[in-house]
């Protein structure tokens, strides 16, 4: 029996899409995959499948260099 899939919906700024959508094709997928990735990863760490902090894996926020 095939799985029955239901769509999910999120609004961005029509330049965030676009962006997306330009860096899955880069990597060799669509949004809608990279998507269905993002959740399943979610779902397999009972959260974000990467560190969200300001100062996380891709250094720390620009603000946090001001004194």
């Amino acid at each position: 029996m095939a799985e029955h899939m239901t769509p999910v919906v999120a609004k961005v700024l029509p330049e965030e899409k676009a962006a997306f959508a330009a860096a899955t094709q880069l990597v060799g997928t669509t949004p809608s995959n990279a998507i269905r990735m993002f959740i399943a990863a979610f779902n397999r760490c009972g959260t974000f499948p990467f560190d969200i902090s300001p100062s996380g894996a891709f250094g720390a926020a620009p603000d946090s260099h001001q004194q």
